[in-house]
């Protein structure tokens, strides 16, 4: 089939504009179970016209727009939002419904090949990230001048994914399974996404932890005050890197043999800190704080990471139903994400390596964060990620 030329896409980009203003006129039906909705309204009201720039910047040579960046971008988004399991599919619903290309932009129906291309070459892990970045900043702005707190409570997860015949996937002894490994950070009030990773199976979670918390605060500038996690996630390290450089509340799994650490207190931090006397920074007047950071900048944390183990089991022994009651909200939360790993196409994703991987997971988010932007566009401030009634 024909592609658009070159000399078109203003022609493309203008009718696809005008698409969307002329759904304007219609009422926005929200989707929920009891009133399904299919994935072409949706994509009649999704504005994206702000994520121009950045899709343009993926687009060295103006010759190499065979279609508007924007048409090829929503039809990525609705094969993730269809719940289809193959590019084939999306393909196929191009040539058998005569209004879906229409609805996406599309003067002319693009060939599979060029579909592939985008996804796989043009925008790739590092695309998808970038379009992540802009999506996740507008939904902040837009939150904020709705009242909507986003990120005030978080909760990081991970979740294995079974890729067997990979080479570049490793085997993981504990899930008994080969391939790789999703990091997810929640917002708890929005369960909207705030940051993703895709590493080996076989990796340390505790070492993602405090990059993805720290790239969450300085390009989203989310700043959250608790944190919900277990595992290697609530590792000694990671309980004193959120309260020292994140200033963040840890709310983590207690394991039944769990026991408080011997010689981690306030009298021990003093004793460690006396024994550096030598330092050229060192304080004989120095307060606890200033005894924290001394400590940290000179790589002798062992005793702050068995304080804030202490301080964690403590609270849970001080009142054990009031801290489970918190921590109930992370087994709640991590159930959703087991049913969004069940109920999608995500674990049947076609990639044959980590960096494709990444790119179809990055375009999963991307489509879960479009369906926030478009009930932000349309007055929808409730269960903004919900995918019910998606048809």
């Amino acid at each position: 089939m024909l592609s658009t030329p070159s000399e078109n896409i203003e022609e493309v980009g203008n009718k696809c504009f005008y698409v969307c203003c002329e759904a304007d006129n219609e009422q926005f039906v929200n989707p929920t179970v009891d009133n399904p909705v299919r994935v072409q309204e949706i994509m009649k009201r999704l504005d994206l016209e702000f994520l121009k720039p950045t899709l343009n910047e993926l687009y060295e040579e103006a010759w190499r727009f065979h279609f508007n960046p924007l048409s090829v971008l929503k039809t990525m988004i609705y094969w993730r939002l269809k719940n289809h399991r193959f590019l084939t599919d999306v393909f196929n619903d191009l040539l058998t419904d005569s209004t879906l290309a229409d609805t996406l932009g599309f003067g002319f129906i693009p060939s599979y090949q060029q579909l592939y291309h985008f996804i796989t070459y043009r925008i790739n892990s590092k695309g998808t990230k970038k379009i992540f970045d802009k999506l996740l900043q507008r939904i902040v702005y837009e939150c904020e001048n709705k009242g909507i707190p986003i990120g005030r409570e978080i909760i990081i997860d991970s979740s294995p994914f079974e890729k067997k015949n990979n080479d570049d996937a490793t085997y993981n002894t504990h899930y008994r399974v080969k391939g790789y490994k999703w990091h997810n950070v929640r917002c708890v009030k929005t369960d909207i996404p705030l940051e993703y990773h895709i590493s080996k199976i076989t990796d340390y979670d505790g070492d993602f932890l405090s990059p993805l918390i720290y790239r969450m605060k300085m390009v989203h500038d989310i700043h959250p005050k608790r944190m919900f996690a277990d595992g290697h996630y609530s590792d000694g390290k990671n309980l004193m890197r959120m309260r020292e450089y994140f200033g963040i509340e840890s709310i983590c799994h207690i394991d039944k043999n769990a026991v408080l650490k011997p010689n981690a207190d306030i009298k021990e931090l003093k004793r460690q800190y006396q024994k550096c006397w030598k330092s050229e920074l060192f304080k004989t007047d120095a307060n606890i704080d200033y005894m924290k950071w001394f400590l940290m900048i000179h790589d002798k944390t062992e005793v702050l990471e068995d304080f804030y183990h202490n301080q964690m089991l403590n609270m849970y022994l001080k009142d054990p139903e009031a801290y489970e009651r918190k921590y109930v909200i992370r087994e709640l939360i991590e159930h959703c994400y087991g049913r969004e790993k069940r109920h999608t196409e995500i674990k049947n994703i076609q990639a044959n390596n980590m960096e494709k991987f990444t790119a179809h997971i990055g375009m999963h988010v991307i489509s879960l964060l479009c369906l926030v932007i478009v009930r932000l566009q349309n007055g929808v401030t409730e269960h903004l990620i919900y995918r019910g009634g998606l048809i």
